[in-house]
């Protein structure tokens, strides 16, 4: 597994070791910093943005402001890996009724082994989303066990 992980970095790919709960350094964080971001479309935490954290770029870091704990992980870096080996540009197969799409906020995949939500697209007012192959899956009407193939353009933890 050891070795696994050294070509994995070797190459380039990151099996981060961001968790939750890990604590920031205080100064990662600005003196007086005003950023809340949502991590959910009714939970807000301080938050870090477009920061690296053991090599990986991330969009969004939500802490606790007494704790320095992670509270939310949002990347879309190619280099992230999760612990299963999902990445960025990742396919994966998900049946219409294991999609979670929340509207005007993403629309989830399935969760990684590790916790990771894979997202699929980011929601707008609508409840769509397109497989690799072109096919448009209307989400307000899902077809039980019927599974697409679509592309991972990012992943999320925490929050929840």
């Amino acid at each position: 597994m050891k070795l696994c992980a050294f070509l994995l970095v070797f190459a380039g790919i990151v099996d981060a070791q961001v968790y939750l709960g890990m604590r920031l350094k205080s100064t990662q964080i600005p003196k007086r910093n005003t950023s809340h971001c949502a991590s959910t479309p009714s939970q807000t935490y301080p938050c870090l943005m477009e920061i690296t954290l053991q090599g990986v770029r991330f969009s969004v870091v939500g802490y606790d402001a007494k704790t320095l704990g992670i509270k939310h992980l949002l990347t879309s870096d190619r280099r992230f890996i999760t612990g299963d080996g999902l990445r960025v540009g990742s396919r994966v197969e998900i049946a219409e009724d294991k999609i979670l799409a929340l509207r005007g906020w993403k629309i989830y995949g399935a969760t990684s082994e590790d916790g990771w939500r894979t997202i699929l697209r980011r929601s707008l007012n609508d409840q769509t989303v397109q497989s690799v192959d072109g096919t448009v899956v209307d989400l307000s009407k899902p077809v039980l066990g019927r599974t697409h193939v679509f592309e991972v353009v990012g992943f999320e933890k925490g929050g929840i």
